[in-house]
């Protein structure tokens, strides 16, 4: 008998796939373009943890200059950024390869953001053996401003301080995975796009509240300000 969560796998997988065929002359658009702004290669990949701790190859568009990936975590005007990746990153253009992730199975639109290996240890990252890294989810609502936050809050050297939190809302998703929840996270990531105070109230107010009230003070400690939200920087 076929699982419902199979068939949600294989709904999933397709839909990648027919988003990838529908917006290809996006992809060639931006393709030619960063070829013409900053040249090769146009994409680029970095290894991510992802379901059952398999390591997988995460791409995106190229945002910064060459392959320079020795350090992990963006930093808020980070001159390894290019005027195009800065583009790129503000409108969340940088993520549609991750399409292809999907496609193969690597991801799922809706899922804790996958982490680097540097950051990633099997007992923190347990949820790794219930669901697969996502395209969003709490945490990438909640932070999408996620260099400014860091800046505000002291820097790149207070990532793993924030990885705490982004970790608590990772076993939140996984805890509470459902096909309702799947849905109610894909529109409010589209309300984010355009009313981010609202969507980050409603994932405050009926999740983090409701659900984990402990959490309460934390988030308001990295929780942007209106300032930070009209600002623009891409998520890792």
């Amino acid at each position: 008998m076929v699982r419902v969560q199979d068939l949600m796998e294989l709904l999933s997988r397709i839909t990648a796939l027919f988003l990838m065929v529908f917006l290809s002359p996006f992809f060639f658009i931006i393709g030619i373009s960063s070829w013409a702004i900053q040249g090769l290669p146009i994409l680029y990949k970095q290894s991510r943890v992802g379901y059952d701790y398999h390591i997988f190859d995460l791409y995106k568009f190229r945002s910064m200059r060459g392959n320079d990936g020795k350090m992990t975590i963006t930093a808020y005007n980070d001159n390894r950024i290019t005027l195009w990746g800065r583009v790129l990153r503000a409108s969340k253009l940088d993520e549609l390869p991750q399409l292809w992730n999907i496609v193969i199975g690597e991801m799922r639109f809706i899922g804790p953001r996958p982490e680097v290996i540097e950051h990633f240890n099997k007992d923190d990252f347990s949820f790794l053996k219930i669901v697969k890294p996502g395209l969003t989810d709490f945490s990438s609502i909640l932070l999408r401003n996620e260099t400014k936050i860091l800046e505000r809050r002291g820097g790149v050297k207070k990532y793993p301080e924030l990885l705490k939190f982004k970790l608590q809302l990772g076993h939140l998703y996984a805890n509470q995975k459902s096909f309702s929840l799947d849905l109610k996270l894909l529109l409010l990531t589209i309300v984010s796009l355009f009313l981010p105070r609202m969507a980050i109230s409603a994932v405050k107010k009926y999740f983090i509240t409701k659900q984990m009230p402990e959490m309460v003070n934390i988030l308001e400690k990295w929780i942007p300000s209106k300032s930070e939200l009209n600002q623009s920087a891409g998520n890792l």
